[in-house]
């Protein structure tokens, strides 16, 4: 098969088998910048609702005053990774470094483009493709964090999780890597006028309730 033919399976699968809502899901109305850094490291190969949900509550009740990086930057350094990690209620060494670094990187692009954080970072995600994963520099930051990060900036494109990749799968009747999976849903995307996120969120709303069952 040709792309184009994999293209029409994919789209015919899409139409007869996810329902078309026009999903909202509240972390992408994130104006606070440190919720969305929280956020993306929180996510990576954890269950949504069950883990990511309440702990991002959580912050956002007790640490009320954390709206800018620098001042998520700060908290780490105060409590060190030990004490940050009962902050976040995630007993994960690894993740609280990948949050320090990435904090780190948005913060230099701001200060190189003179812009402040969420504008700084919102910047980043319109100049950056998918293949610019490649080069990001922050450990423990993959080609699925990379993308939802960008999406959660306002960029309308595709996060390969199991989720999706597994509907790809389904669709076509074979697997394919994180790159085909967004290539595929950005070019659905085009050709019937949907934006991707929308095609994201309605596989991910199905997939997902499907795997917590």
């Amino acid at each position: 098969m040709t792309f184009e033919n994999d293209l029409d399976v994919f789209i015919k699968w899409f139409w007869s088998q996810i329902p078309q809502e026009n999903l909202i899901f509240p972390e992408f109305g994130y104006e606070n910048p440190a919720l969305i850094c929280l956020d993306a490291v929180l996510s990576i190969k954890q269950k949504y609702k069950e883990m990511v949900v309440p702990r991002i509550e959580g912050f956002q009740k007790e640490y009320a005053h954390i709206n800018t990086l620098q001042q998520l930057q700060d908290l780490i350094l105060e409590h060190g990774i030990e004490g940050f990690q009962k902050i976040w209620r995630y007993e994960y060494p690894e993740r609280v470094h990948t949050l320090d670094n990435l904090i780190k990187f948005y913060i230099e692009y701001g200060y190189r483009e003179k812009l402040t954080d969420l504008n700084a970072m919102k910047h980043w995600a319109k100049k950056a493709s998918v293949h610019d994963y490649r080069t990001f520099g922050v450990p423990g930051i993959g080609v699925a964090t990379f993308q939802y990060l960008r999406m959660l900036l306002g960029v309308s494109t595709v996060k390969p999780d199991v989720h999706i990749k597994k509907a790809v799968s389904d669709a076509l009747g074979f697997s394919v890597s994180d790159l085909e999976a967004v290539n595929l849903l950005e070019k659905a995307s085009e050709k019937t006028g949907i934006p991707a996120i929308t095609i994201d969120n309605n596989i991910w709303s199905v997939y997902s309730s499907k795997s917590r069952k």
